[in-house]
């Protein structure tokens, strides 16, 4: 199994960060590792869809639970050996605002072979994925996002 886990503490409520990942159409402008995302119904467990990884063929993923505000799992099949399981937690912070948990784990005989072939270039992308997020949930316009530092 690979791992890997980012925090990002922001002003926007979990509501307001809750509502930009519900928000499908514009994955794409704050989430640069992905070209398209579709989903086959509303964004809740068990709907299925299809994620466009920048430059790559689409993965079949499914939504295994969406606590509107809280956050959601999905798992995208990588390859017939390999699920990328992705945890998404919205947590309120005393003072308002939101902590952001990103959790990756790669799951399945091929494992460890993704995790230390791909698993680096998953990893980097996520911290200024959280921030793109961030800011769009904020409200701020992003003319352009690479999901990398």
């Amino acid at each position: 199994m690979w791992s890997f886990e980012h925090t990002l503490e922001c002003p926007a409520t979990p509501e307001e960060v809750w509502r930009v990942y519900t928000d499908i159409d514009d994955w794409p402008q704050w989430n640069g590792g992905v070209e398209l995302l579709e989903l086959a119904g509303p964004f809740e467990a068990g709907t299925s869809g299809m994620v466009t990884p920048r430059g790559q063929e689409p993965l079949p993923f499914v939504l295994i639970s969406a606590d509107p505000g809280r956050g959601y799992v999905s798992e995208t099949a990588i390859a017939d050996t390999v699920v990328l399981r992705t945890s998404n937690t919205l947590e309120p912070l005393p003072g308002g605002g939101t902590r952001i948990v990103a959790q990756l784990a790669m799951h399945g005989p091929a494992a460890e072979y993704f995790g230390t072939s791909f698993g680096p270039a998953f990893a980097a992308g996520v911290p200024g994925t959280l921030q793109a997020l961030a800011k769009s949930a904020q409200g701020v316009t992003l003319t352009s996002s690479s999901g990398e530092d």
